[in-house]
Formats: structure tokens, C-alpha cells, sequence
């Protein structure tokens, strides 16, 4: 059996050079970087044109490219008309993944929006939290997109803060009419964020991994087809998966499970 019956569409492998615009907390534990830059639409490389900005998935990722703190730029790979070349200007760069929590096309290039958990001691949280309008800021990605699958009745989504930017982009695009169930675990009431309600959609905040697997097991489970959503921290992802595949018996190809961060 297929890993995912979720289908992939593949994206050229583009660094851009973008600038920061605007920096707003969207809860006391989560801010949002809105980037922008002409290199978001096509632009020239050596030996050729680099392609447009493309993201289609809610899930998708680009790689933040992070300057060391009293850097003015990391070390960047050469970019070609399809591939980056790693490692040729004095090291390769702290790179970490975020989701796309928006983008939006305009003349001048585009907006895109990056939301970063503040916790201590990671290097795009530094960043995240010292940076400001007018700052360079450079990306990667995405280099792959991955479609909702069809043929499934219901959605369960299962995400901790730091996949709540997939979630919120989820719901800003949905438009199907199936069911959906999403349970998100924040630290507290100040880290839950205004997202967008849609008809069939419920969603439930918690606080605490305990509850959080408390809730997904306490799901009413209705014998129709679903596919699972669960992003999060590994260890508390591996323990719902395993709840998922073994006592609700979700098919490997409707169960999309993955460890965003470790303790």
C-alpha cells in the first residue's frame, strides 16, 4: 500500500531573497513575519529563469534560511535555473521549515506570511523575535505540494501550536463539504488564535499533550472513510498514530502522521 494516496506535485528548487515588512504577534506565543520581494514571481538566475512562487498544499513547506545573531546574511547556496548548489559560500546555513500560512500574489511580487512559535533557545525564534521591517529574510521552497486525497467522507486533523499555521491555512481554503474534526493542543487561553469557522467544521482547543490524546480518543468514530491529519511533537504524533492505526484502524494511505519538533 502506498504511503499516502494524498498526490504530489513537484516545484523547482528556488532560493529567494525577500524582505521583512511587518511583524505582529498573533497570540502571546506565536508572531507572525510578513515577508515580501520581487523574487516571489519569476527572475533571472545564471543559466536561465527561476520559476515563480508556487504553494497549493496546506501543509507545505519552505526552509528559512537563518542568519546566526550579529550576522547580517547566512551562508547561501548558488542558485541554478532548477538546483541549489549547498555549501560553496563558507558553510551551509541554519535551515528550519515553516509552513506558508499565507500567500498572496500582488504586481510587485507578493505577501507571504510565516508564523514562528516564540519558545526559547531556537535559532528562527531569535530571529523571529529581533527581526524587523526592512530586514532581509531568504527562502527555499517549497519543492513539493501535496493535494487533499479524494474519495474520503470525513477529516481529522490533530496538531500541537506549531502546526497551527497548516491548520489555519487549511481552514482559510476549505470549501468541501465533508466532516471535519480538528483538535489543537496551545499552552494555554492567551495561545489560541482567531481562526476562520466554516459549516462541517469543529474544532477543539486543549492544553497539554494529555488532553490532546484524551480528545482524539474520545472522537466519535463513524464508519466511513477518514483521513488523518497529525502534526505536532514526535513522541506525542507517535502515540496517536499508534491509537489511530491500531484501535480506529486507519489505513497507512489515510494516515498522514509527522514530528514537527522533539523535547
Amino acid at each position: 500500500m502506498a504511503r499516502t494516496r494524498r498526490e504530489a506535485v513537484a516545484w523547482p528548487t528556488v532560493l529567494r531573497e525577500l524582505r521583512v515588512v511587518e511583524v505582529t504577534d498573533v497570540s502571546a506565543t506565536t508572531r507572525r513575519v510578513r515577508l515580501t520581494g520581487e523574487q516571489l514571481r519569476e527572475f533571472p538566475v545564471s543559466g536561465g529563469t527561476a520559476a515563480a512562487f508556487r504553494s497549493t498544499g496546506f501543509d507545505d513547506h519552505v526552509k528559512l534560511l537563518v542568519p546566526m545573531e550579529g550576522q547580517e546574511r547566512p551562508p547561501l547556496p548558488v542558485q541554478g535555473p532548477d538546483r541549489l548548489e549547498w555549501g560553496g559560500a563558507g558553510g551551509r546555513p541554519v535551515a528550519k521549515d515553516y509552513t506558508p500560512r499565507r500567500f498572496v500574489p500582488t504586481d510587485d511580487g507578493g505577501l507571504l506570511d510565516l508564523d514562528f512559535v516564540l519558545h526559547e533557545g531556537g535559532f528562527a525564534a531569535g530571529w523571529a523575535r529581533r527581526t524587523k521591517p526592512g530586514d532581509p529574510a531568504w527562502i527555499v521552497g517549497p519543492t513539493r505540494s501535496l493535494r487533499l486525497p479524494e474519495g474520503v467522507d470525513r477529516i481529522v486533523m490533530v496538531a500541537d501550536e506549531t502546526a497551527l499555521p497548516a491548520v489555519g491555512r487549511f481552514l482559510d481554503e476549505w470549501t468541501a463539504s465533508v466532516a471535519v474534526d480538528i483538535i489543537v493542543d496551545v499552552p494555554s487561553p492567551a495561545s489560541i488564535q482567531q481562526l476562520p469557522e466554516r459549516a462541517g467544521v469543529s474544532l477543539t482547543w486543549v492544553h497539554g499533550a494529555e488532553a490532546w490524546f484524551d480528545a482524539v480518543a474520545s472522537l466519535p468514530w463513524p464508519a466511513v472513510p477518514t483521513f488523518c491529519w497529525v502534526a505536532g511533537e514526535a513522541g506525542a504524533v507517535r502515540r496517536v498514530r499508534r491509537f489511530l492505526s491500531d484501535e480506529r484502524a486507519v489505513p497507512r494511505d489515510c494516515l498522514d502522521a509527522t514530528g514537527y519538533w522533539r523535547r
